[in-house]
């Protein structure tokens, strides 16, 4: 079966295409435009195309050349953080080329696979009830909206040209190959902090609760949806167990054993303050032991020291 990822060389794509290529049923293509790094994905047995998305032309020509079956868009320029302007742009280059997209994935009936974002498309909830996948929808950031609008536009496409579909809505992953240096991900931003020697930034008093997942489990998890066709669902992936900003560096601190310092800034309107995500849909199609949290910051933790004192040896 042949599949593309588009944005597979990010964080989460290039861990999805690493599990992927161990899988010889499966030939892995990657997009990414002319400017992306793509070193993520040395190591891996793909065929890369540098095209933009915006580029629809050249995208539906590779899909056709290459006879793809599935696609998995993982493109966004947005984060939870950005702005009115930052949006704008990211209607005009992923937004409407996407919707584009859907409609060649329909007539050609190509099944689409959408990462959504169960950390933001569900918006503010002021208890830990978990999140299950028929809640509203009700982001409060940009970034959110984003993903809220390409997930009815899937749905549109899905009701009107019958387009074969899998929305996935991840918690917040973190381990391999995420960026310690970035503007998100609390996990590697404070492991980066701290491997410099920096106070670690929190919006707001640390009491923010949101669900974590490793990312080798949120790739085997996705792996074994994709095997099985899980089709025309919308799914979150995630712990289904919620930390608090404060417990994750806690967890910092046993792990580490550095007593790092924190520097509490005030609460910014786009963050939400309880999240987290009910797994049962997940459970139904998946048997999979999931990482402890201490686990695998632990893991994540030592893999980036390690690659650190290498560097300086």
């Amino acid at each position: 079966m042949n599949i593309l990822f588009i944005g597979g060389a990010g964080f989460i794509g290039s861990n999805l295409v690493k599990r992927f290529s161990s899988d010889k049923n499966y030939s892995i293509f990657v997009m990414e435009p002319e400017n992306a790094n793509i070193s993520r994905l040395q190591d891996c047995d793909v065929t890369i195309f540098r095209t933009s998305l915006n580029d629809i032309e050249s995208v539906t020509n590779i899909i056709s050349k290459n006879r793809i079956e599935i696609i998995v868009h993982l493109v966004s320029t947005l984060i939870p953080g950005s702005n009115y302007n930052e949006y704008v742009r990211e209607f005009k280059d992923v937004i409407f080329p996407s919707i584009e997209l859907m409609e060649y994935c329909a007539k050609e009936h190509i099944k689409f696979v959408f990462f959504s974002s169960g950390g933001t498309v569900y918006g503010n909830r002021n208890n830990v009830q978990p999140f299950v996948e028929t809640d509203n929808m009700e982001p409060i950031s940009y970034y959110g909206w984003s993903k809220q609008m390409l997930e009815n536009s899937i749905l549109f496409k899905h009701r009107t040209q019958k387009l074969k579909y899998l929305i996935v809505r991840p918690s917040n992953p973190y381990g391999h190959g995420q960026n310690l240096y970035g503007q998100q991900g609390l996990v590697a931003v404070a492991i980066g902090k701290l491997l410099n020697n920096k106070p670690v930034e929190v919006w707001g008093d640390g009491s923010a609760i949101r669900d974590y997942i490793f990312i080798n489990d949120l790739a085997e998890i996705f792996y074994q949806l994709i095997v099985q066709d899980v089709s025309n669902e919308a799914i979150n992936i995630g712990s289904g167990r919620g930390y608090s900003v404060n417990d994750v560096l806690a967890f910092l601190k046993i792990i580490s054993k550095c007593d790092f310092r924190i520097d509490y800034q005030n609460v910014r309107p786009v963050d939400v303050s309880n999240m987290v995500l009910d797994t049962s849909k997940m459970k139904r199609y998946i048997n999979l032991n999931l990482t402890p949290m201490l686990e695998g910051m632990s893991a994540f933790y030592h893999e980036v020291h390690s690659l650190k004192d290498h560097v300086k040896s």
